[in-house]
């Protein structure tokens, strides 16, 4: 009997600890581009201009963007817009720090959850980029996992 109570405590105590690192690590601010590894896909553009039409164009594809848990941000060269609240000043100083690198590549970048760089682009195409991200190993898993649960 006392090990069934022991065994309850340890199992609610554990939970509770679980919660609240899960509730920690959900709500933490991401300040680098390196805190989204293994979390997020990032996409980041170097617009022509402010109206340049990229902010409009990934706004309009949220649905597809969430669905491949896709963080992006486009430096207008004011500022730094993205679909995340708030970009934090060392954060906005990594995206133009990635893309200032990459300028003679393209302007348009795709990093996979893993950090590294998948495509470089001189546009946004954004059917292309699903395209490529759909055919990631990583993403073909969430994919069948993501089936599987609906169908369960």
């Amino acid at each position: 009997m006392s090990f069934n109570i022991v065994a309850t405590t340890r199992q609610a105590t554990l939970t509770v600890v679980l919660s609240l690192i899960t509730l920690t690590t959900h709500g933490a601010d991401m300040n680098r581009l390196n805190d989204y590894q293994w979390k997020n896909r990032l996409i980041l553009v170097q617009a022509a201009s402010e109206n340049g039409g990229e902010i409009e164009t990934l706004r309009s594809a949220r649905a597809e963007v969430d669905d491949r848990d896709i963080i992006w941000f486009v430096n207008t060269g004011a500022d730094v817009v993205s679909n995340q609240k708030a970009v934090s000043g060392s954060l906005e100083s990594d995206i133009k720090a990635v893309l200032d690198e990459s300028r003679s590549y393209g302007r348009v970048l795709l990093i996979g959850k893993d950090g590294g760089i998948k495509s470089r682009e001189s546009s946004l195409d954004l059917d292309a980029i699903f395209r490529r991200i759909d055919g990631m190993p990583m993403r073909i898993r969430e994919m069948r996992t993501n089936r599987s649960s609906v169908s369960d």
